[in-house]
């Protein structure tokens, strides 16, 4: 339990940094809503990253058909994936990034957008502070799946699926955040406003999870029905 708590501790200040690090762009360096569109799409990158290592990670655990399944399923995954996240920053990049990234990225197809974002996040040390952030969250998620997943690795087809619910969810309500930030003209409060509704989506998040973790251990602790135990057969 102790552990656990630790755990859920580590987890807690990792998406507090984070929404920190983002604020604290917003306000002192002027970081438009944009921008922290923009992260909130990396972040779509490093989750998806970090789940091709949890499905090789599981074929690895599952001997050598496991892992030739795994190579074959993370390419497809690869593929889909990829495709599902470059139109999405196209869209993001055609909806609220022409005055950052301007409107002659979008003549380079899927590519055009997907490679200007990431020059203009990664442009500053700042950004790079903020992405590094971002992917030490999810590194630490990484690590808490192998070590609970060890005994009892998961279906390959169901970390196929695992992204795509929650990156739905979040980045609808985004995008649908931001166009009542532009219609609104409140950059800095929109900012913030995104930053507090990813925060907030996180905690629920971690809540959850740590929620599911918990249920399997009450029920492994829990005490027998009378009737199942050695006592009342006799």
């Amino acid at each position: 339990m102790t552990s656990a708590r630790a755990v859920a501790a580590v987890d807690l200040a990792l998406a507090l940094a984070t929404a920190a690090v983002i604020a604290w762009g917003v306000v002192v360096l002027g970081w438009s809503p944009f921008v922290v569109m923009l992260l909130f799409w990396f972040e779509n990158v490093v989750i998806g990253g970090f789940n091709v290592a949890k499905m090789l990670a599981t074929g690895l655990r599952l001997g050598v058909a496991g892992l030739v399944g795994a190579v074959a399923l993370s390419a497809f995954f690869t593929v889909h994936y990829g495709l599902f996240t470059a139109v999405h920053g196209a869209f993001v990049a055609l909806l609220f990034g022409g005055a950052e990234v301007g409107r002659g990225a979008m003549d380079g197809g899927l590519a055009g957008p997907f490679a200007a974002m990431l020059d203009y996040l990664f442009a500053e040390r700042d950004g790079w502070l903020a992405a590094l952030a971002v992917v030490l969250v999810h590194l630490s998620g990484f690590v808490q799946w192998l070590a609970r997943t060890r005994e009892a690795p998961p279906p390959l087809k169901e970390l196929m699926g695992a992204p795509y619910g929650r990156i739905m969810i979040l980045h609808v309500t985004l995008i649908a955040s931001g166009f009542l930030v532009q219609a609104l003209q409140w950059p800095v409060a929109g900012a913030l406003l995104l930053v507090g509704l990813k925060l907030a989506y996180d905690l629920v998040t971690l809540r959850r999870d740590r929620t599911r973790e918990q249920a399997p251990d009450a029920r492994a602790g829990a005490r027998p029905p009378v009737s199942d135990r050695p006592e009342a057969s006799r």
